[in-house]
């Protein structure tokens, strides 16, 4: 069964932001950067994007961020790299991502 692409009005709301998008072919989002934008996510906007099905990089460098935003990035199993700099997560919040999100290389 083909993969169905991410909601457009998620990534038309994300591109209106500012940030930089990288799409699959499939419509599925790979990569979200913040980093050269000047609005960025908070805790409870991030969970808007919980329904990203693929995502595997993702940049809140500086971004409002803070343990409360833990569970929304934990439900993307498939990152690869994340930057985290910047934010308000704690060491221990930081310490849980690791634990829970092996295979992803994490910049705090």
């Amino acid at each position: 069964m083909p993969k169905q692409p991410d909601p457009v009005e998620i990534i038309d709301f994300l591109k209106s932001q500012g940030a930089l998008i990288r799409l699959r072919k499939s419509g599925q989002v790979h990569t979200l950067d913040f980093s050269g934008c000047e609005w960025k996510p908070d805790d409870q906007s991030l969970r808007h994007f919980d329904v990203l099905q693929s995502l595997e990089v993702l940049n809140c460098e500086k971004a409002p961020l803070t343990d409360a935003a833990i569970e929304s990035i934990l439900r993307h199993p498939g990152l690869k790299l994340m930057t985290l700099s910047g934010t308000g997560l704690s060491a221990e919040g930081i310490k849980r991502l690791r634990q829970n999100l092996i295979g992803c290389r994490i910049i705090a």
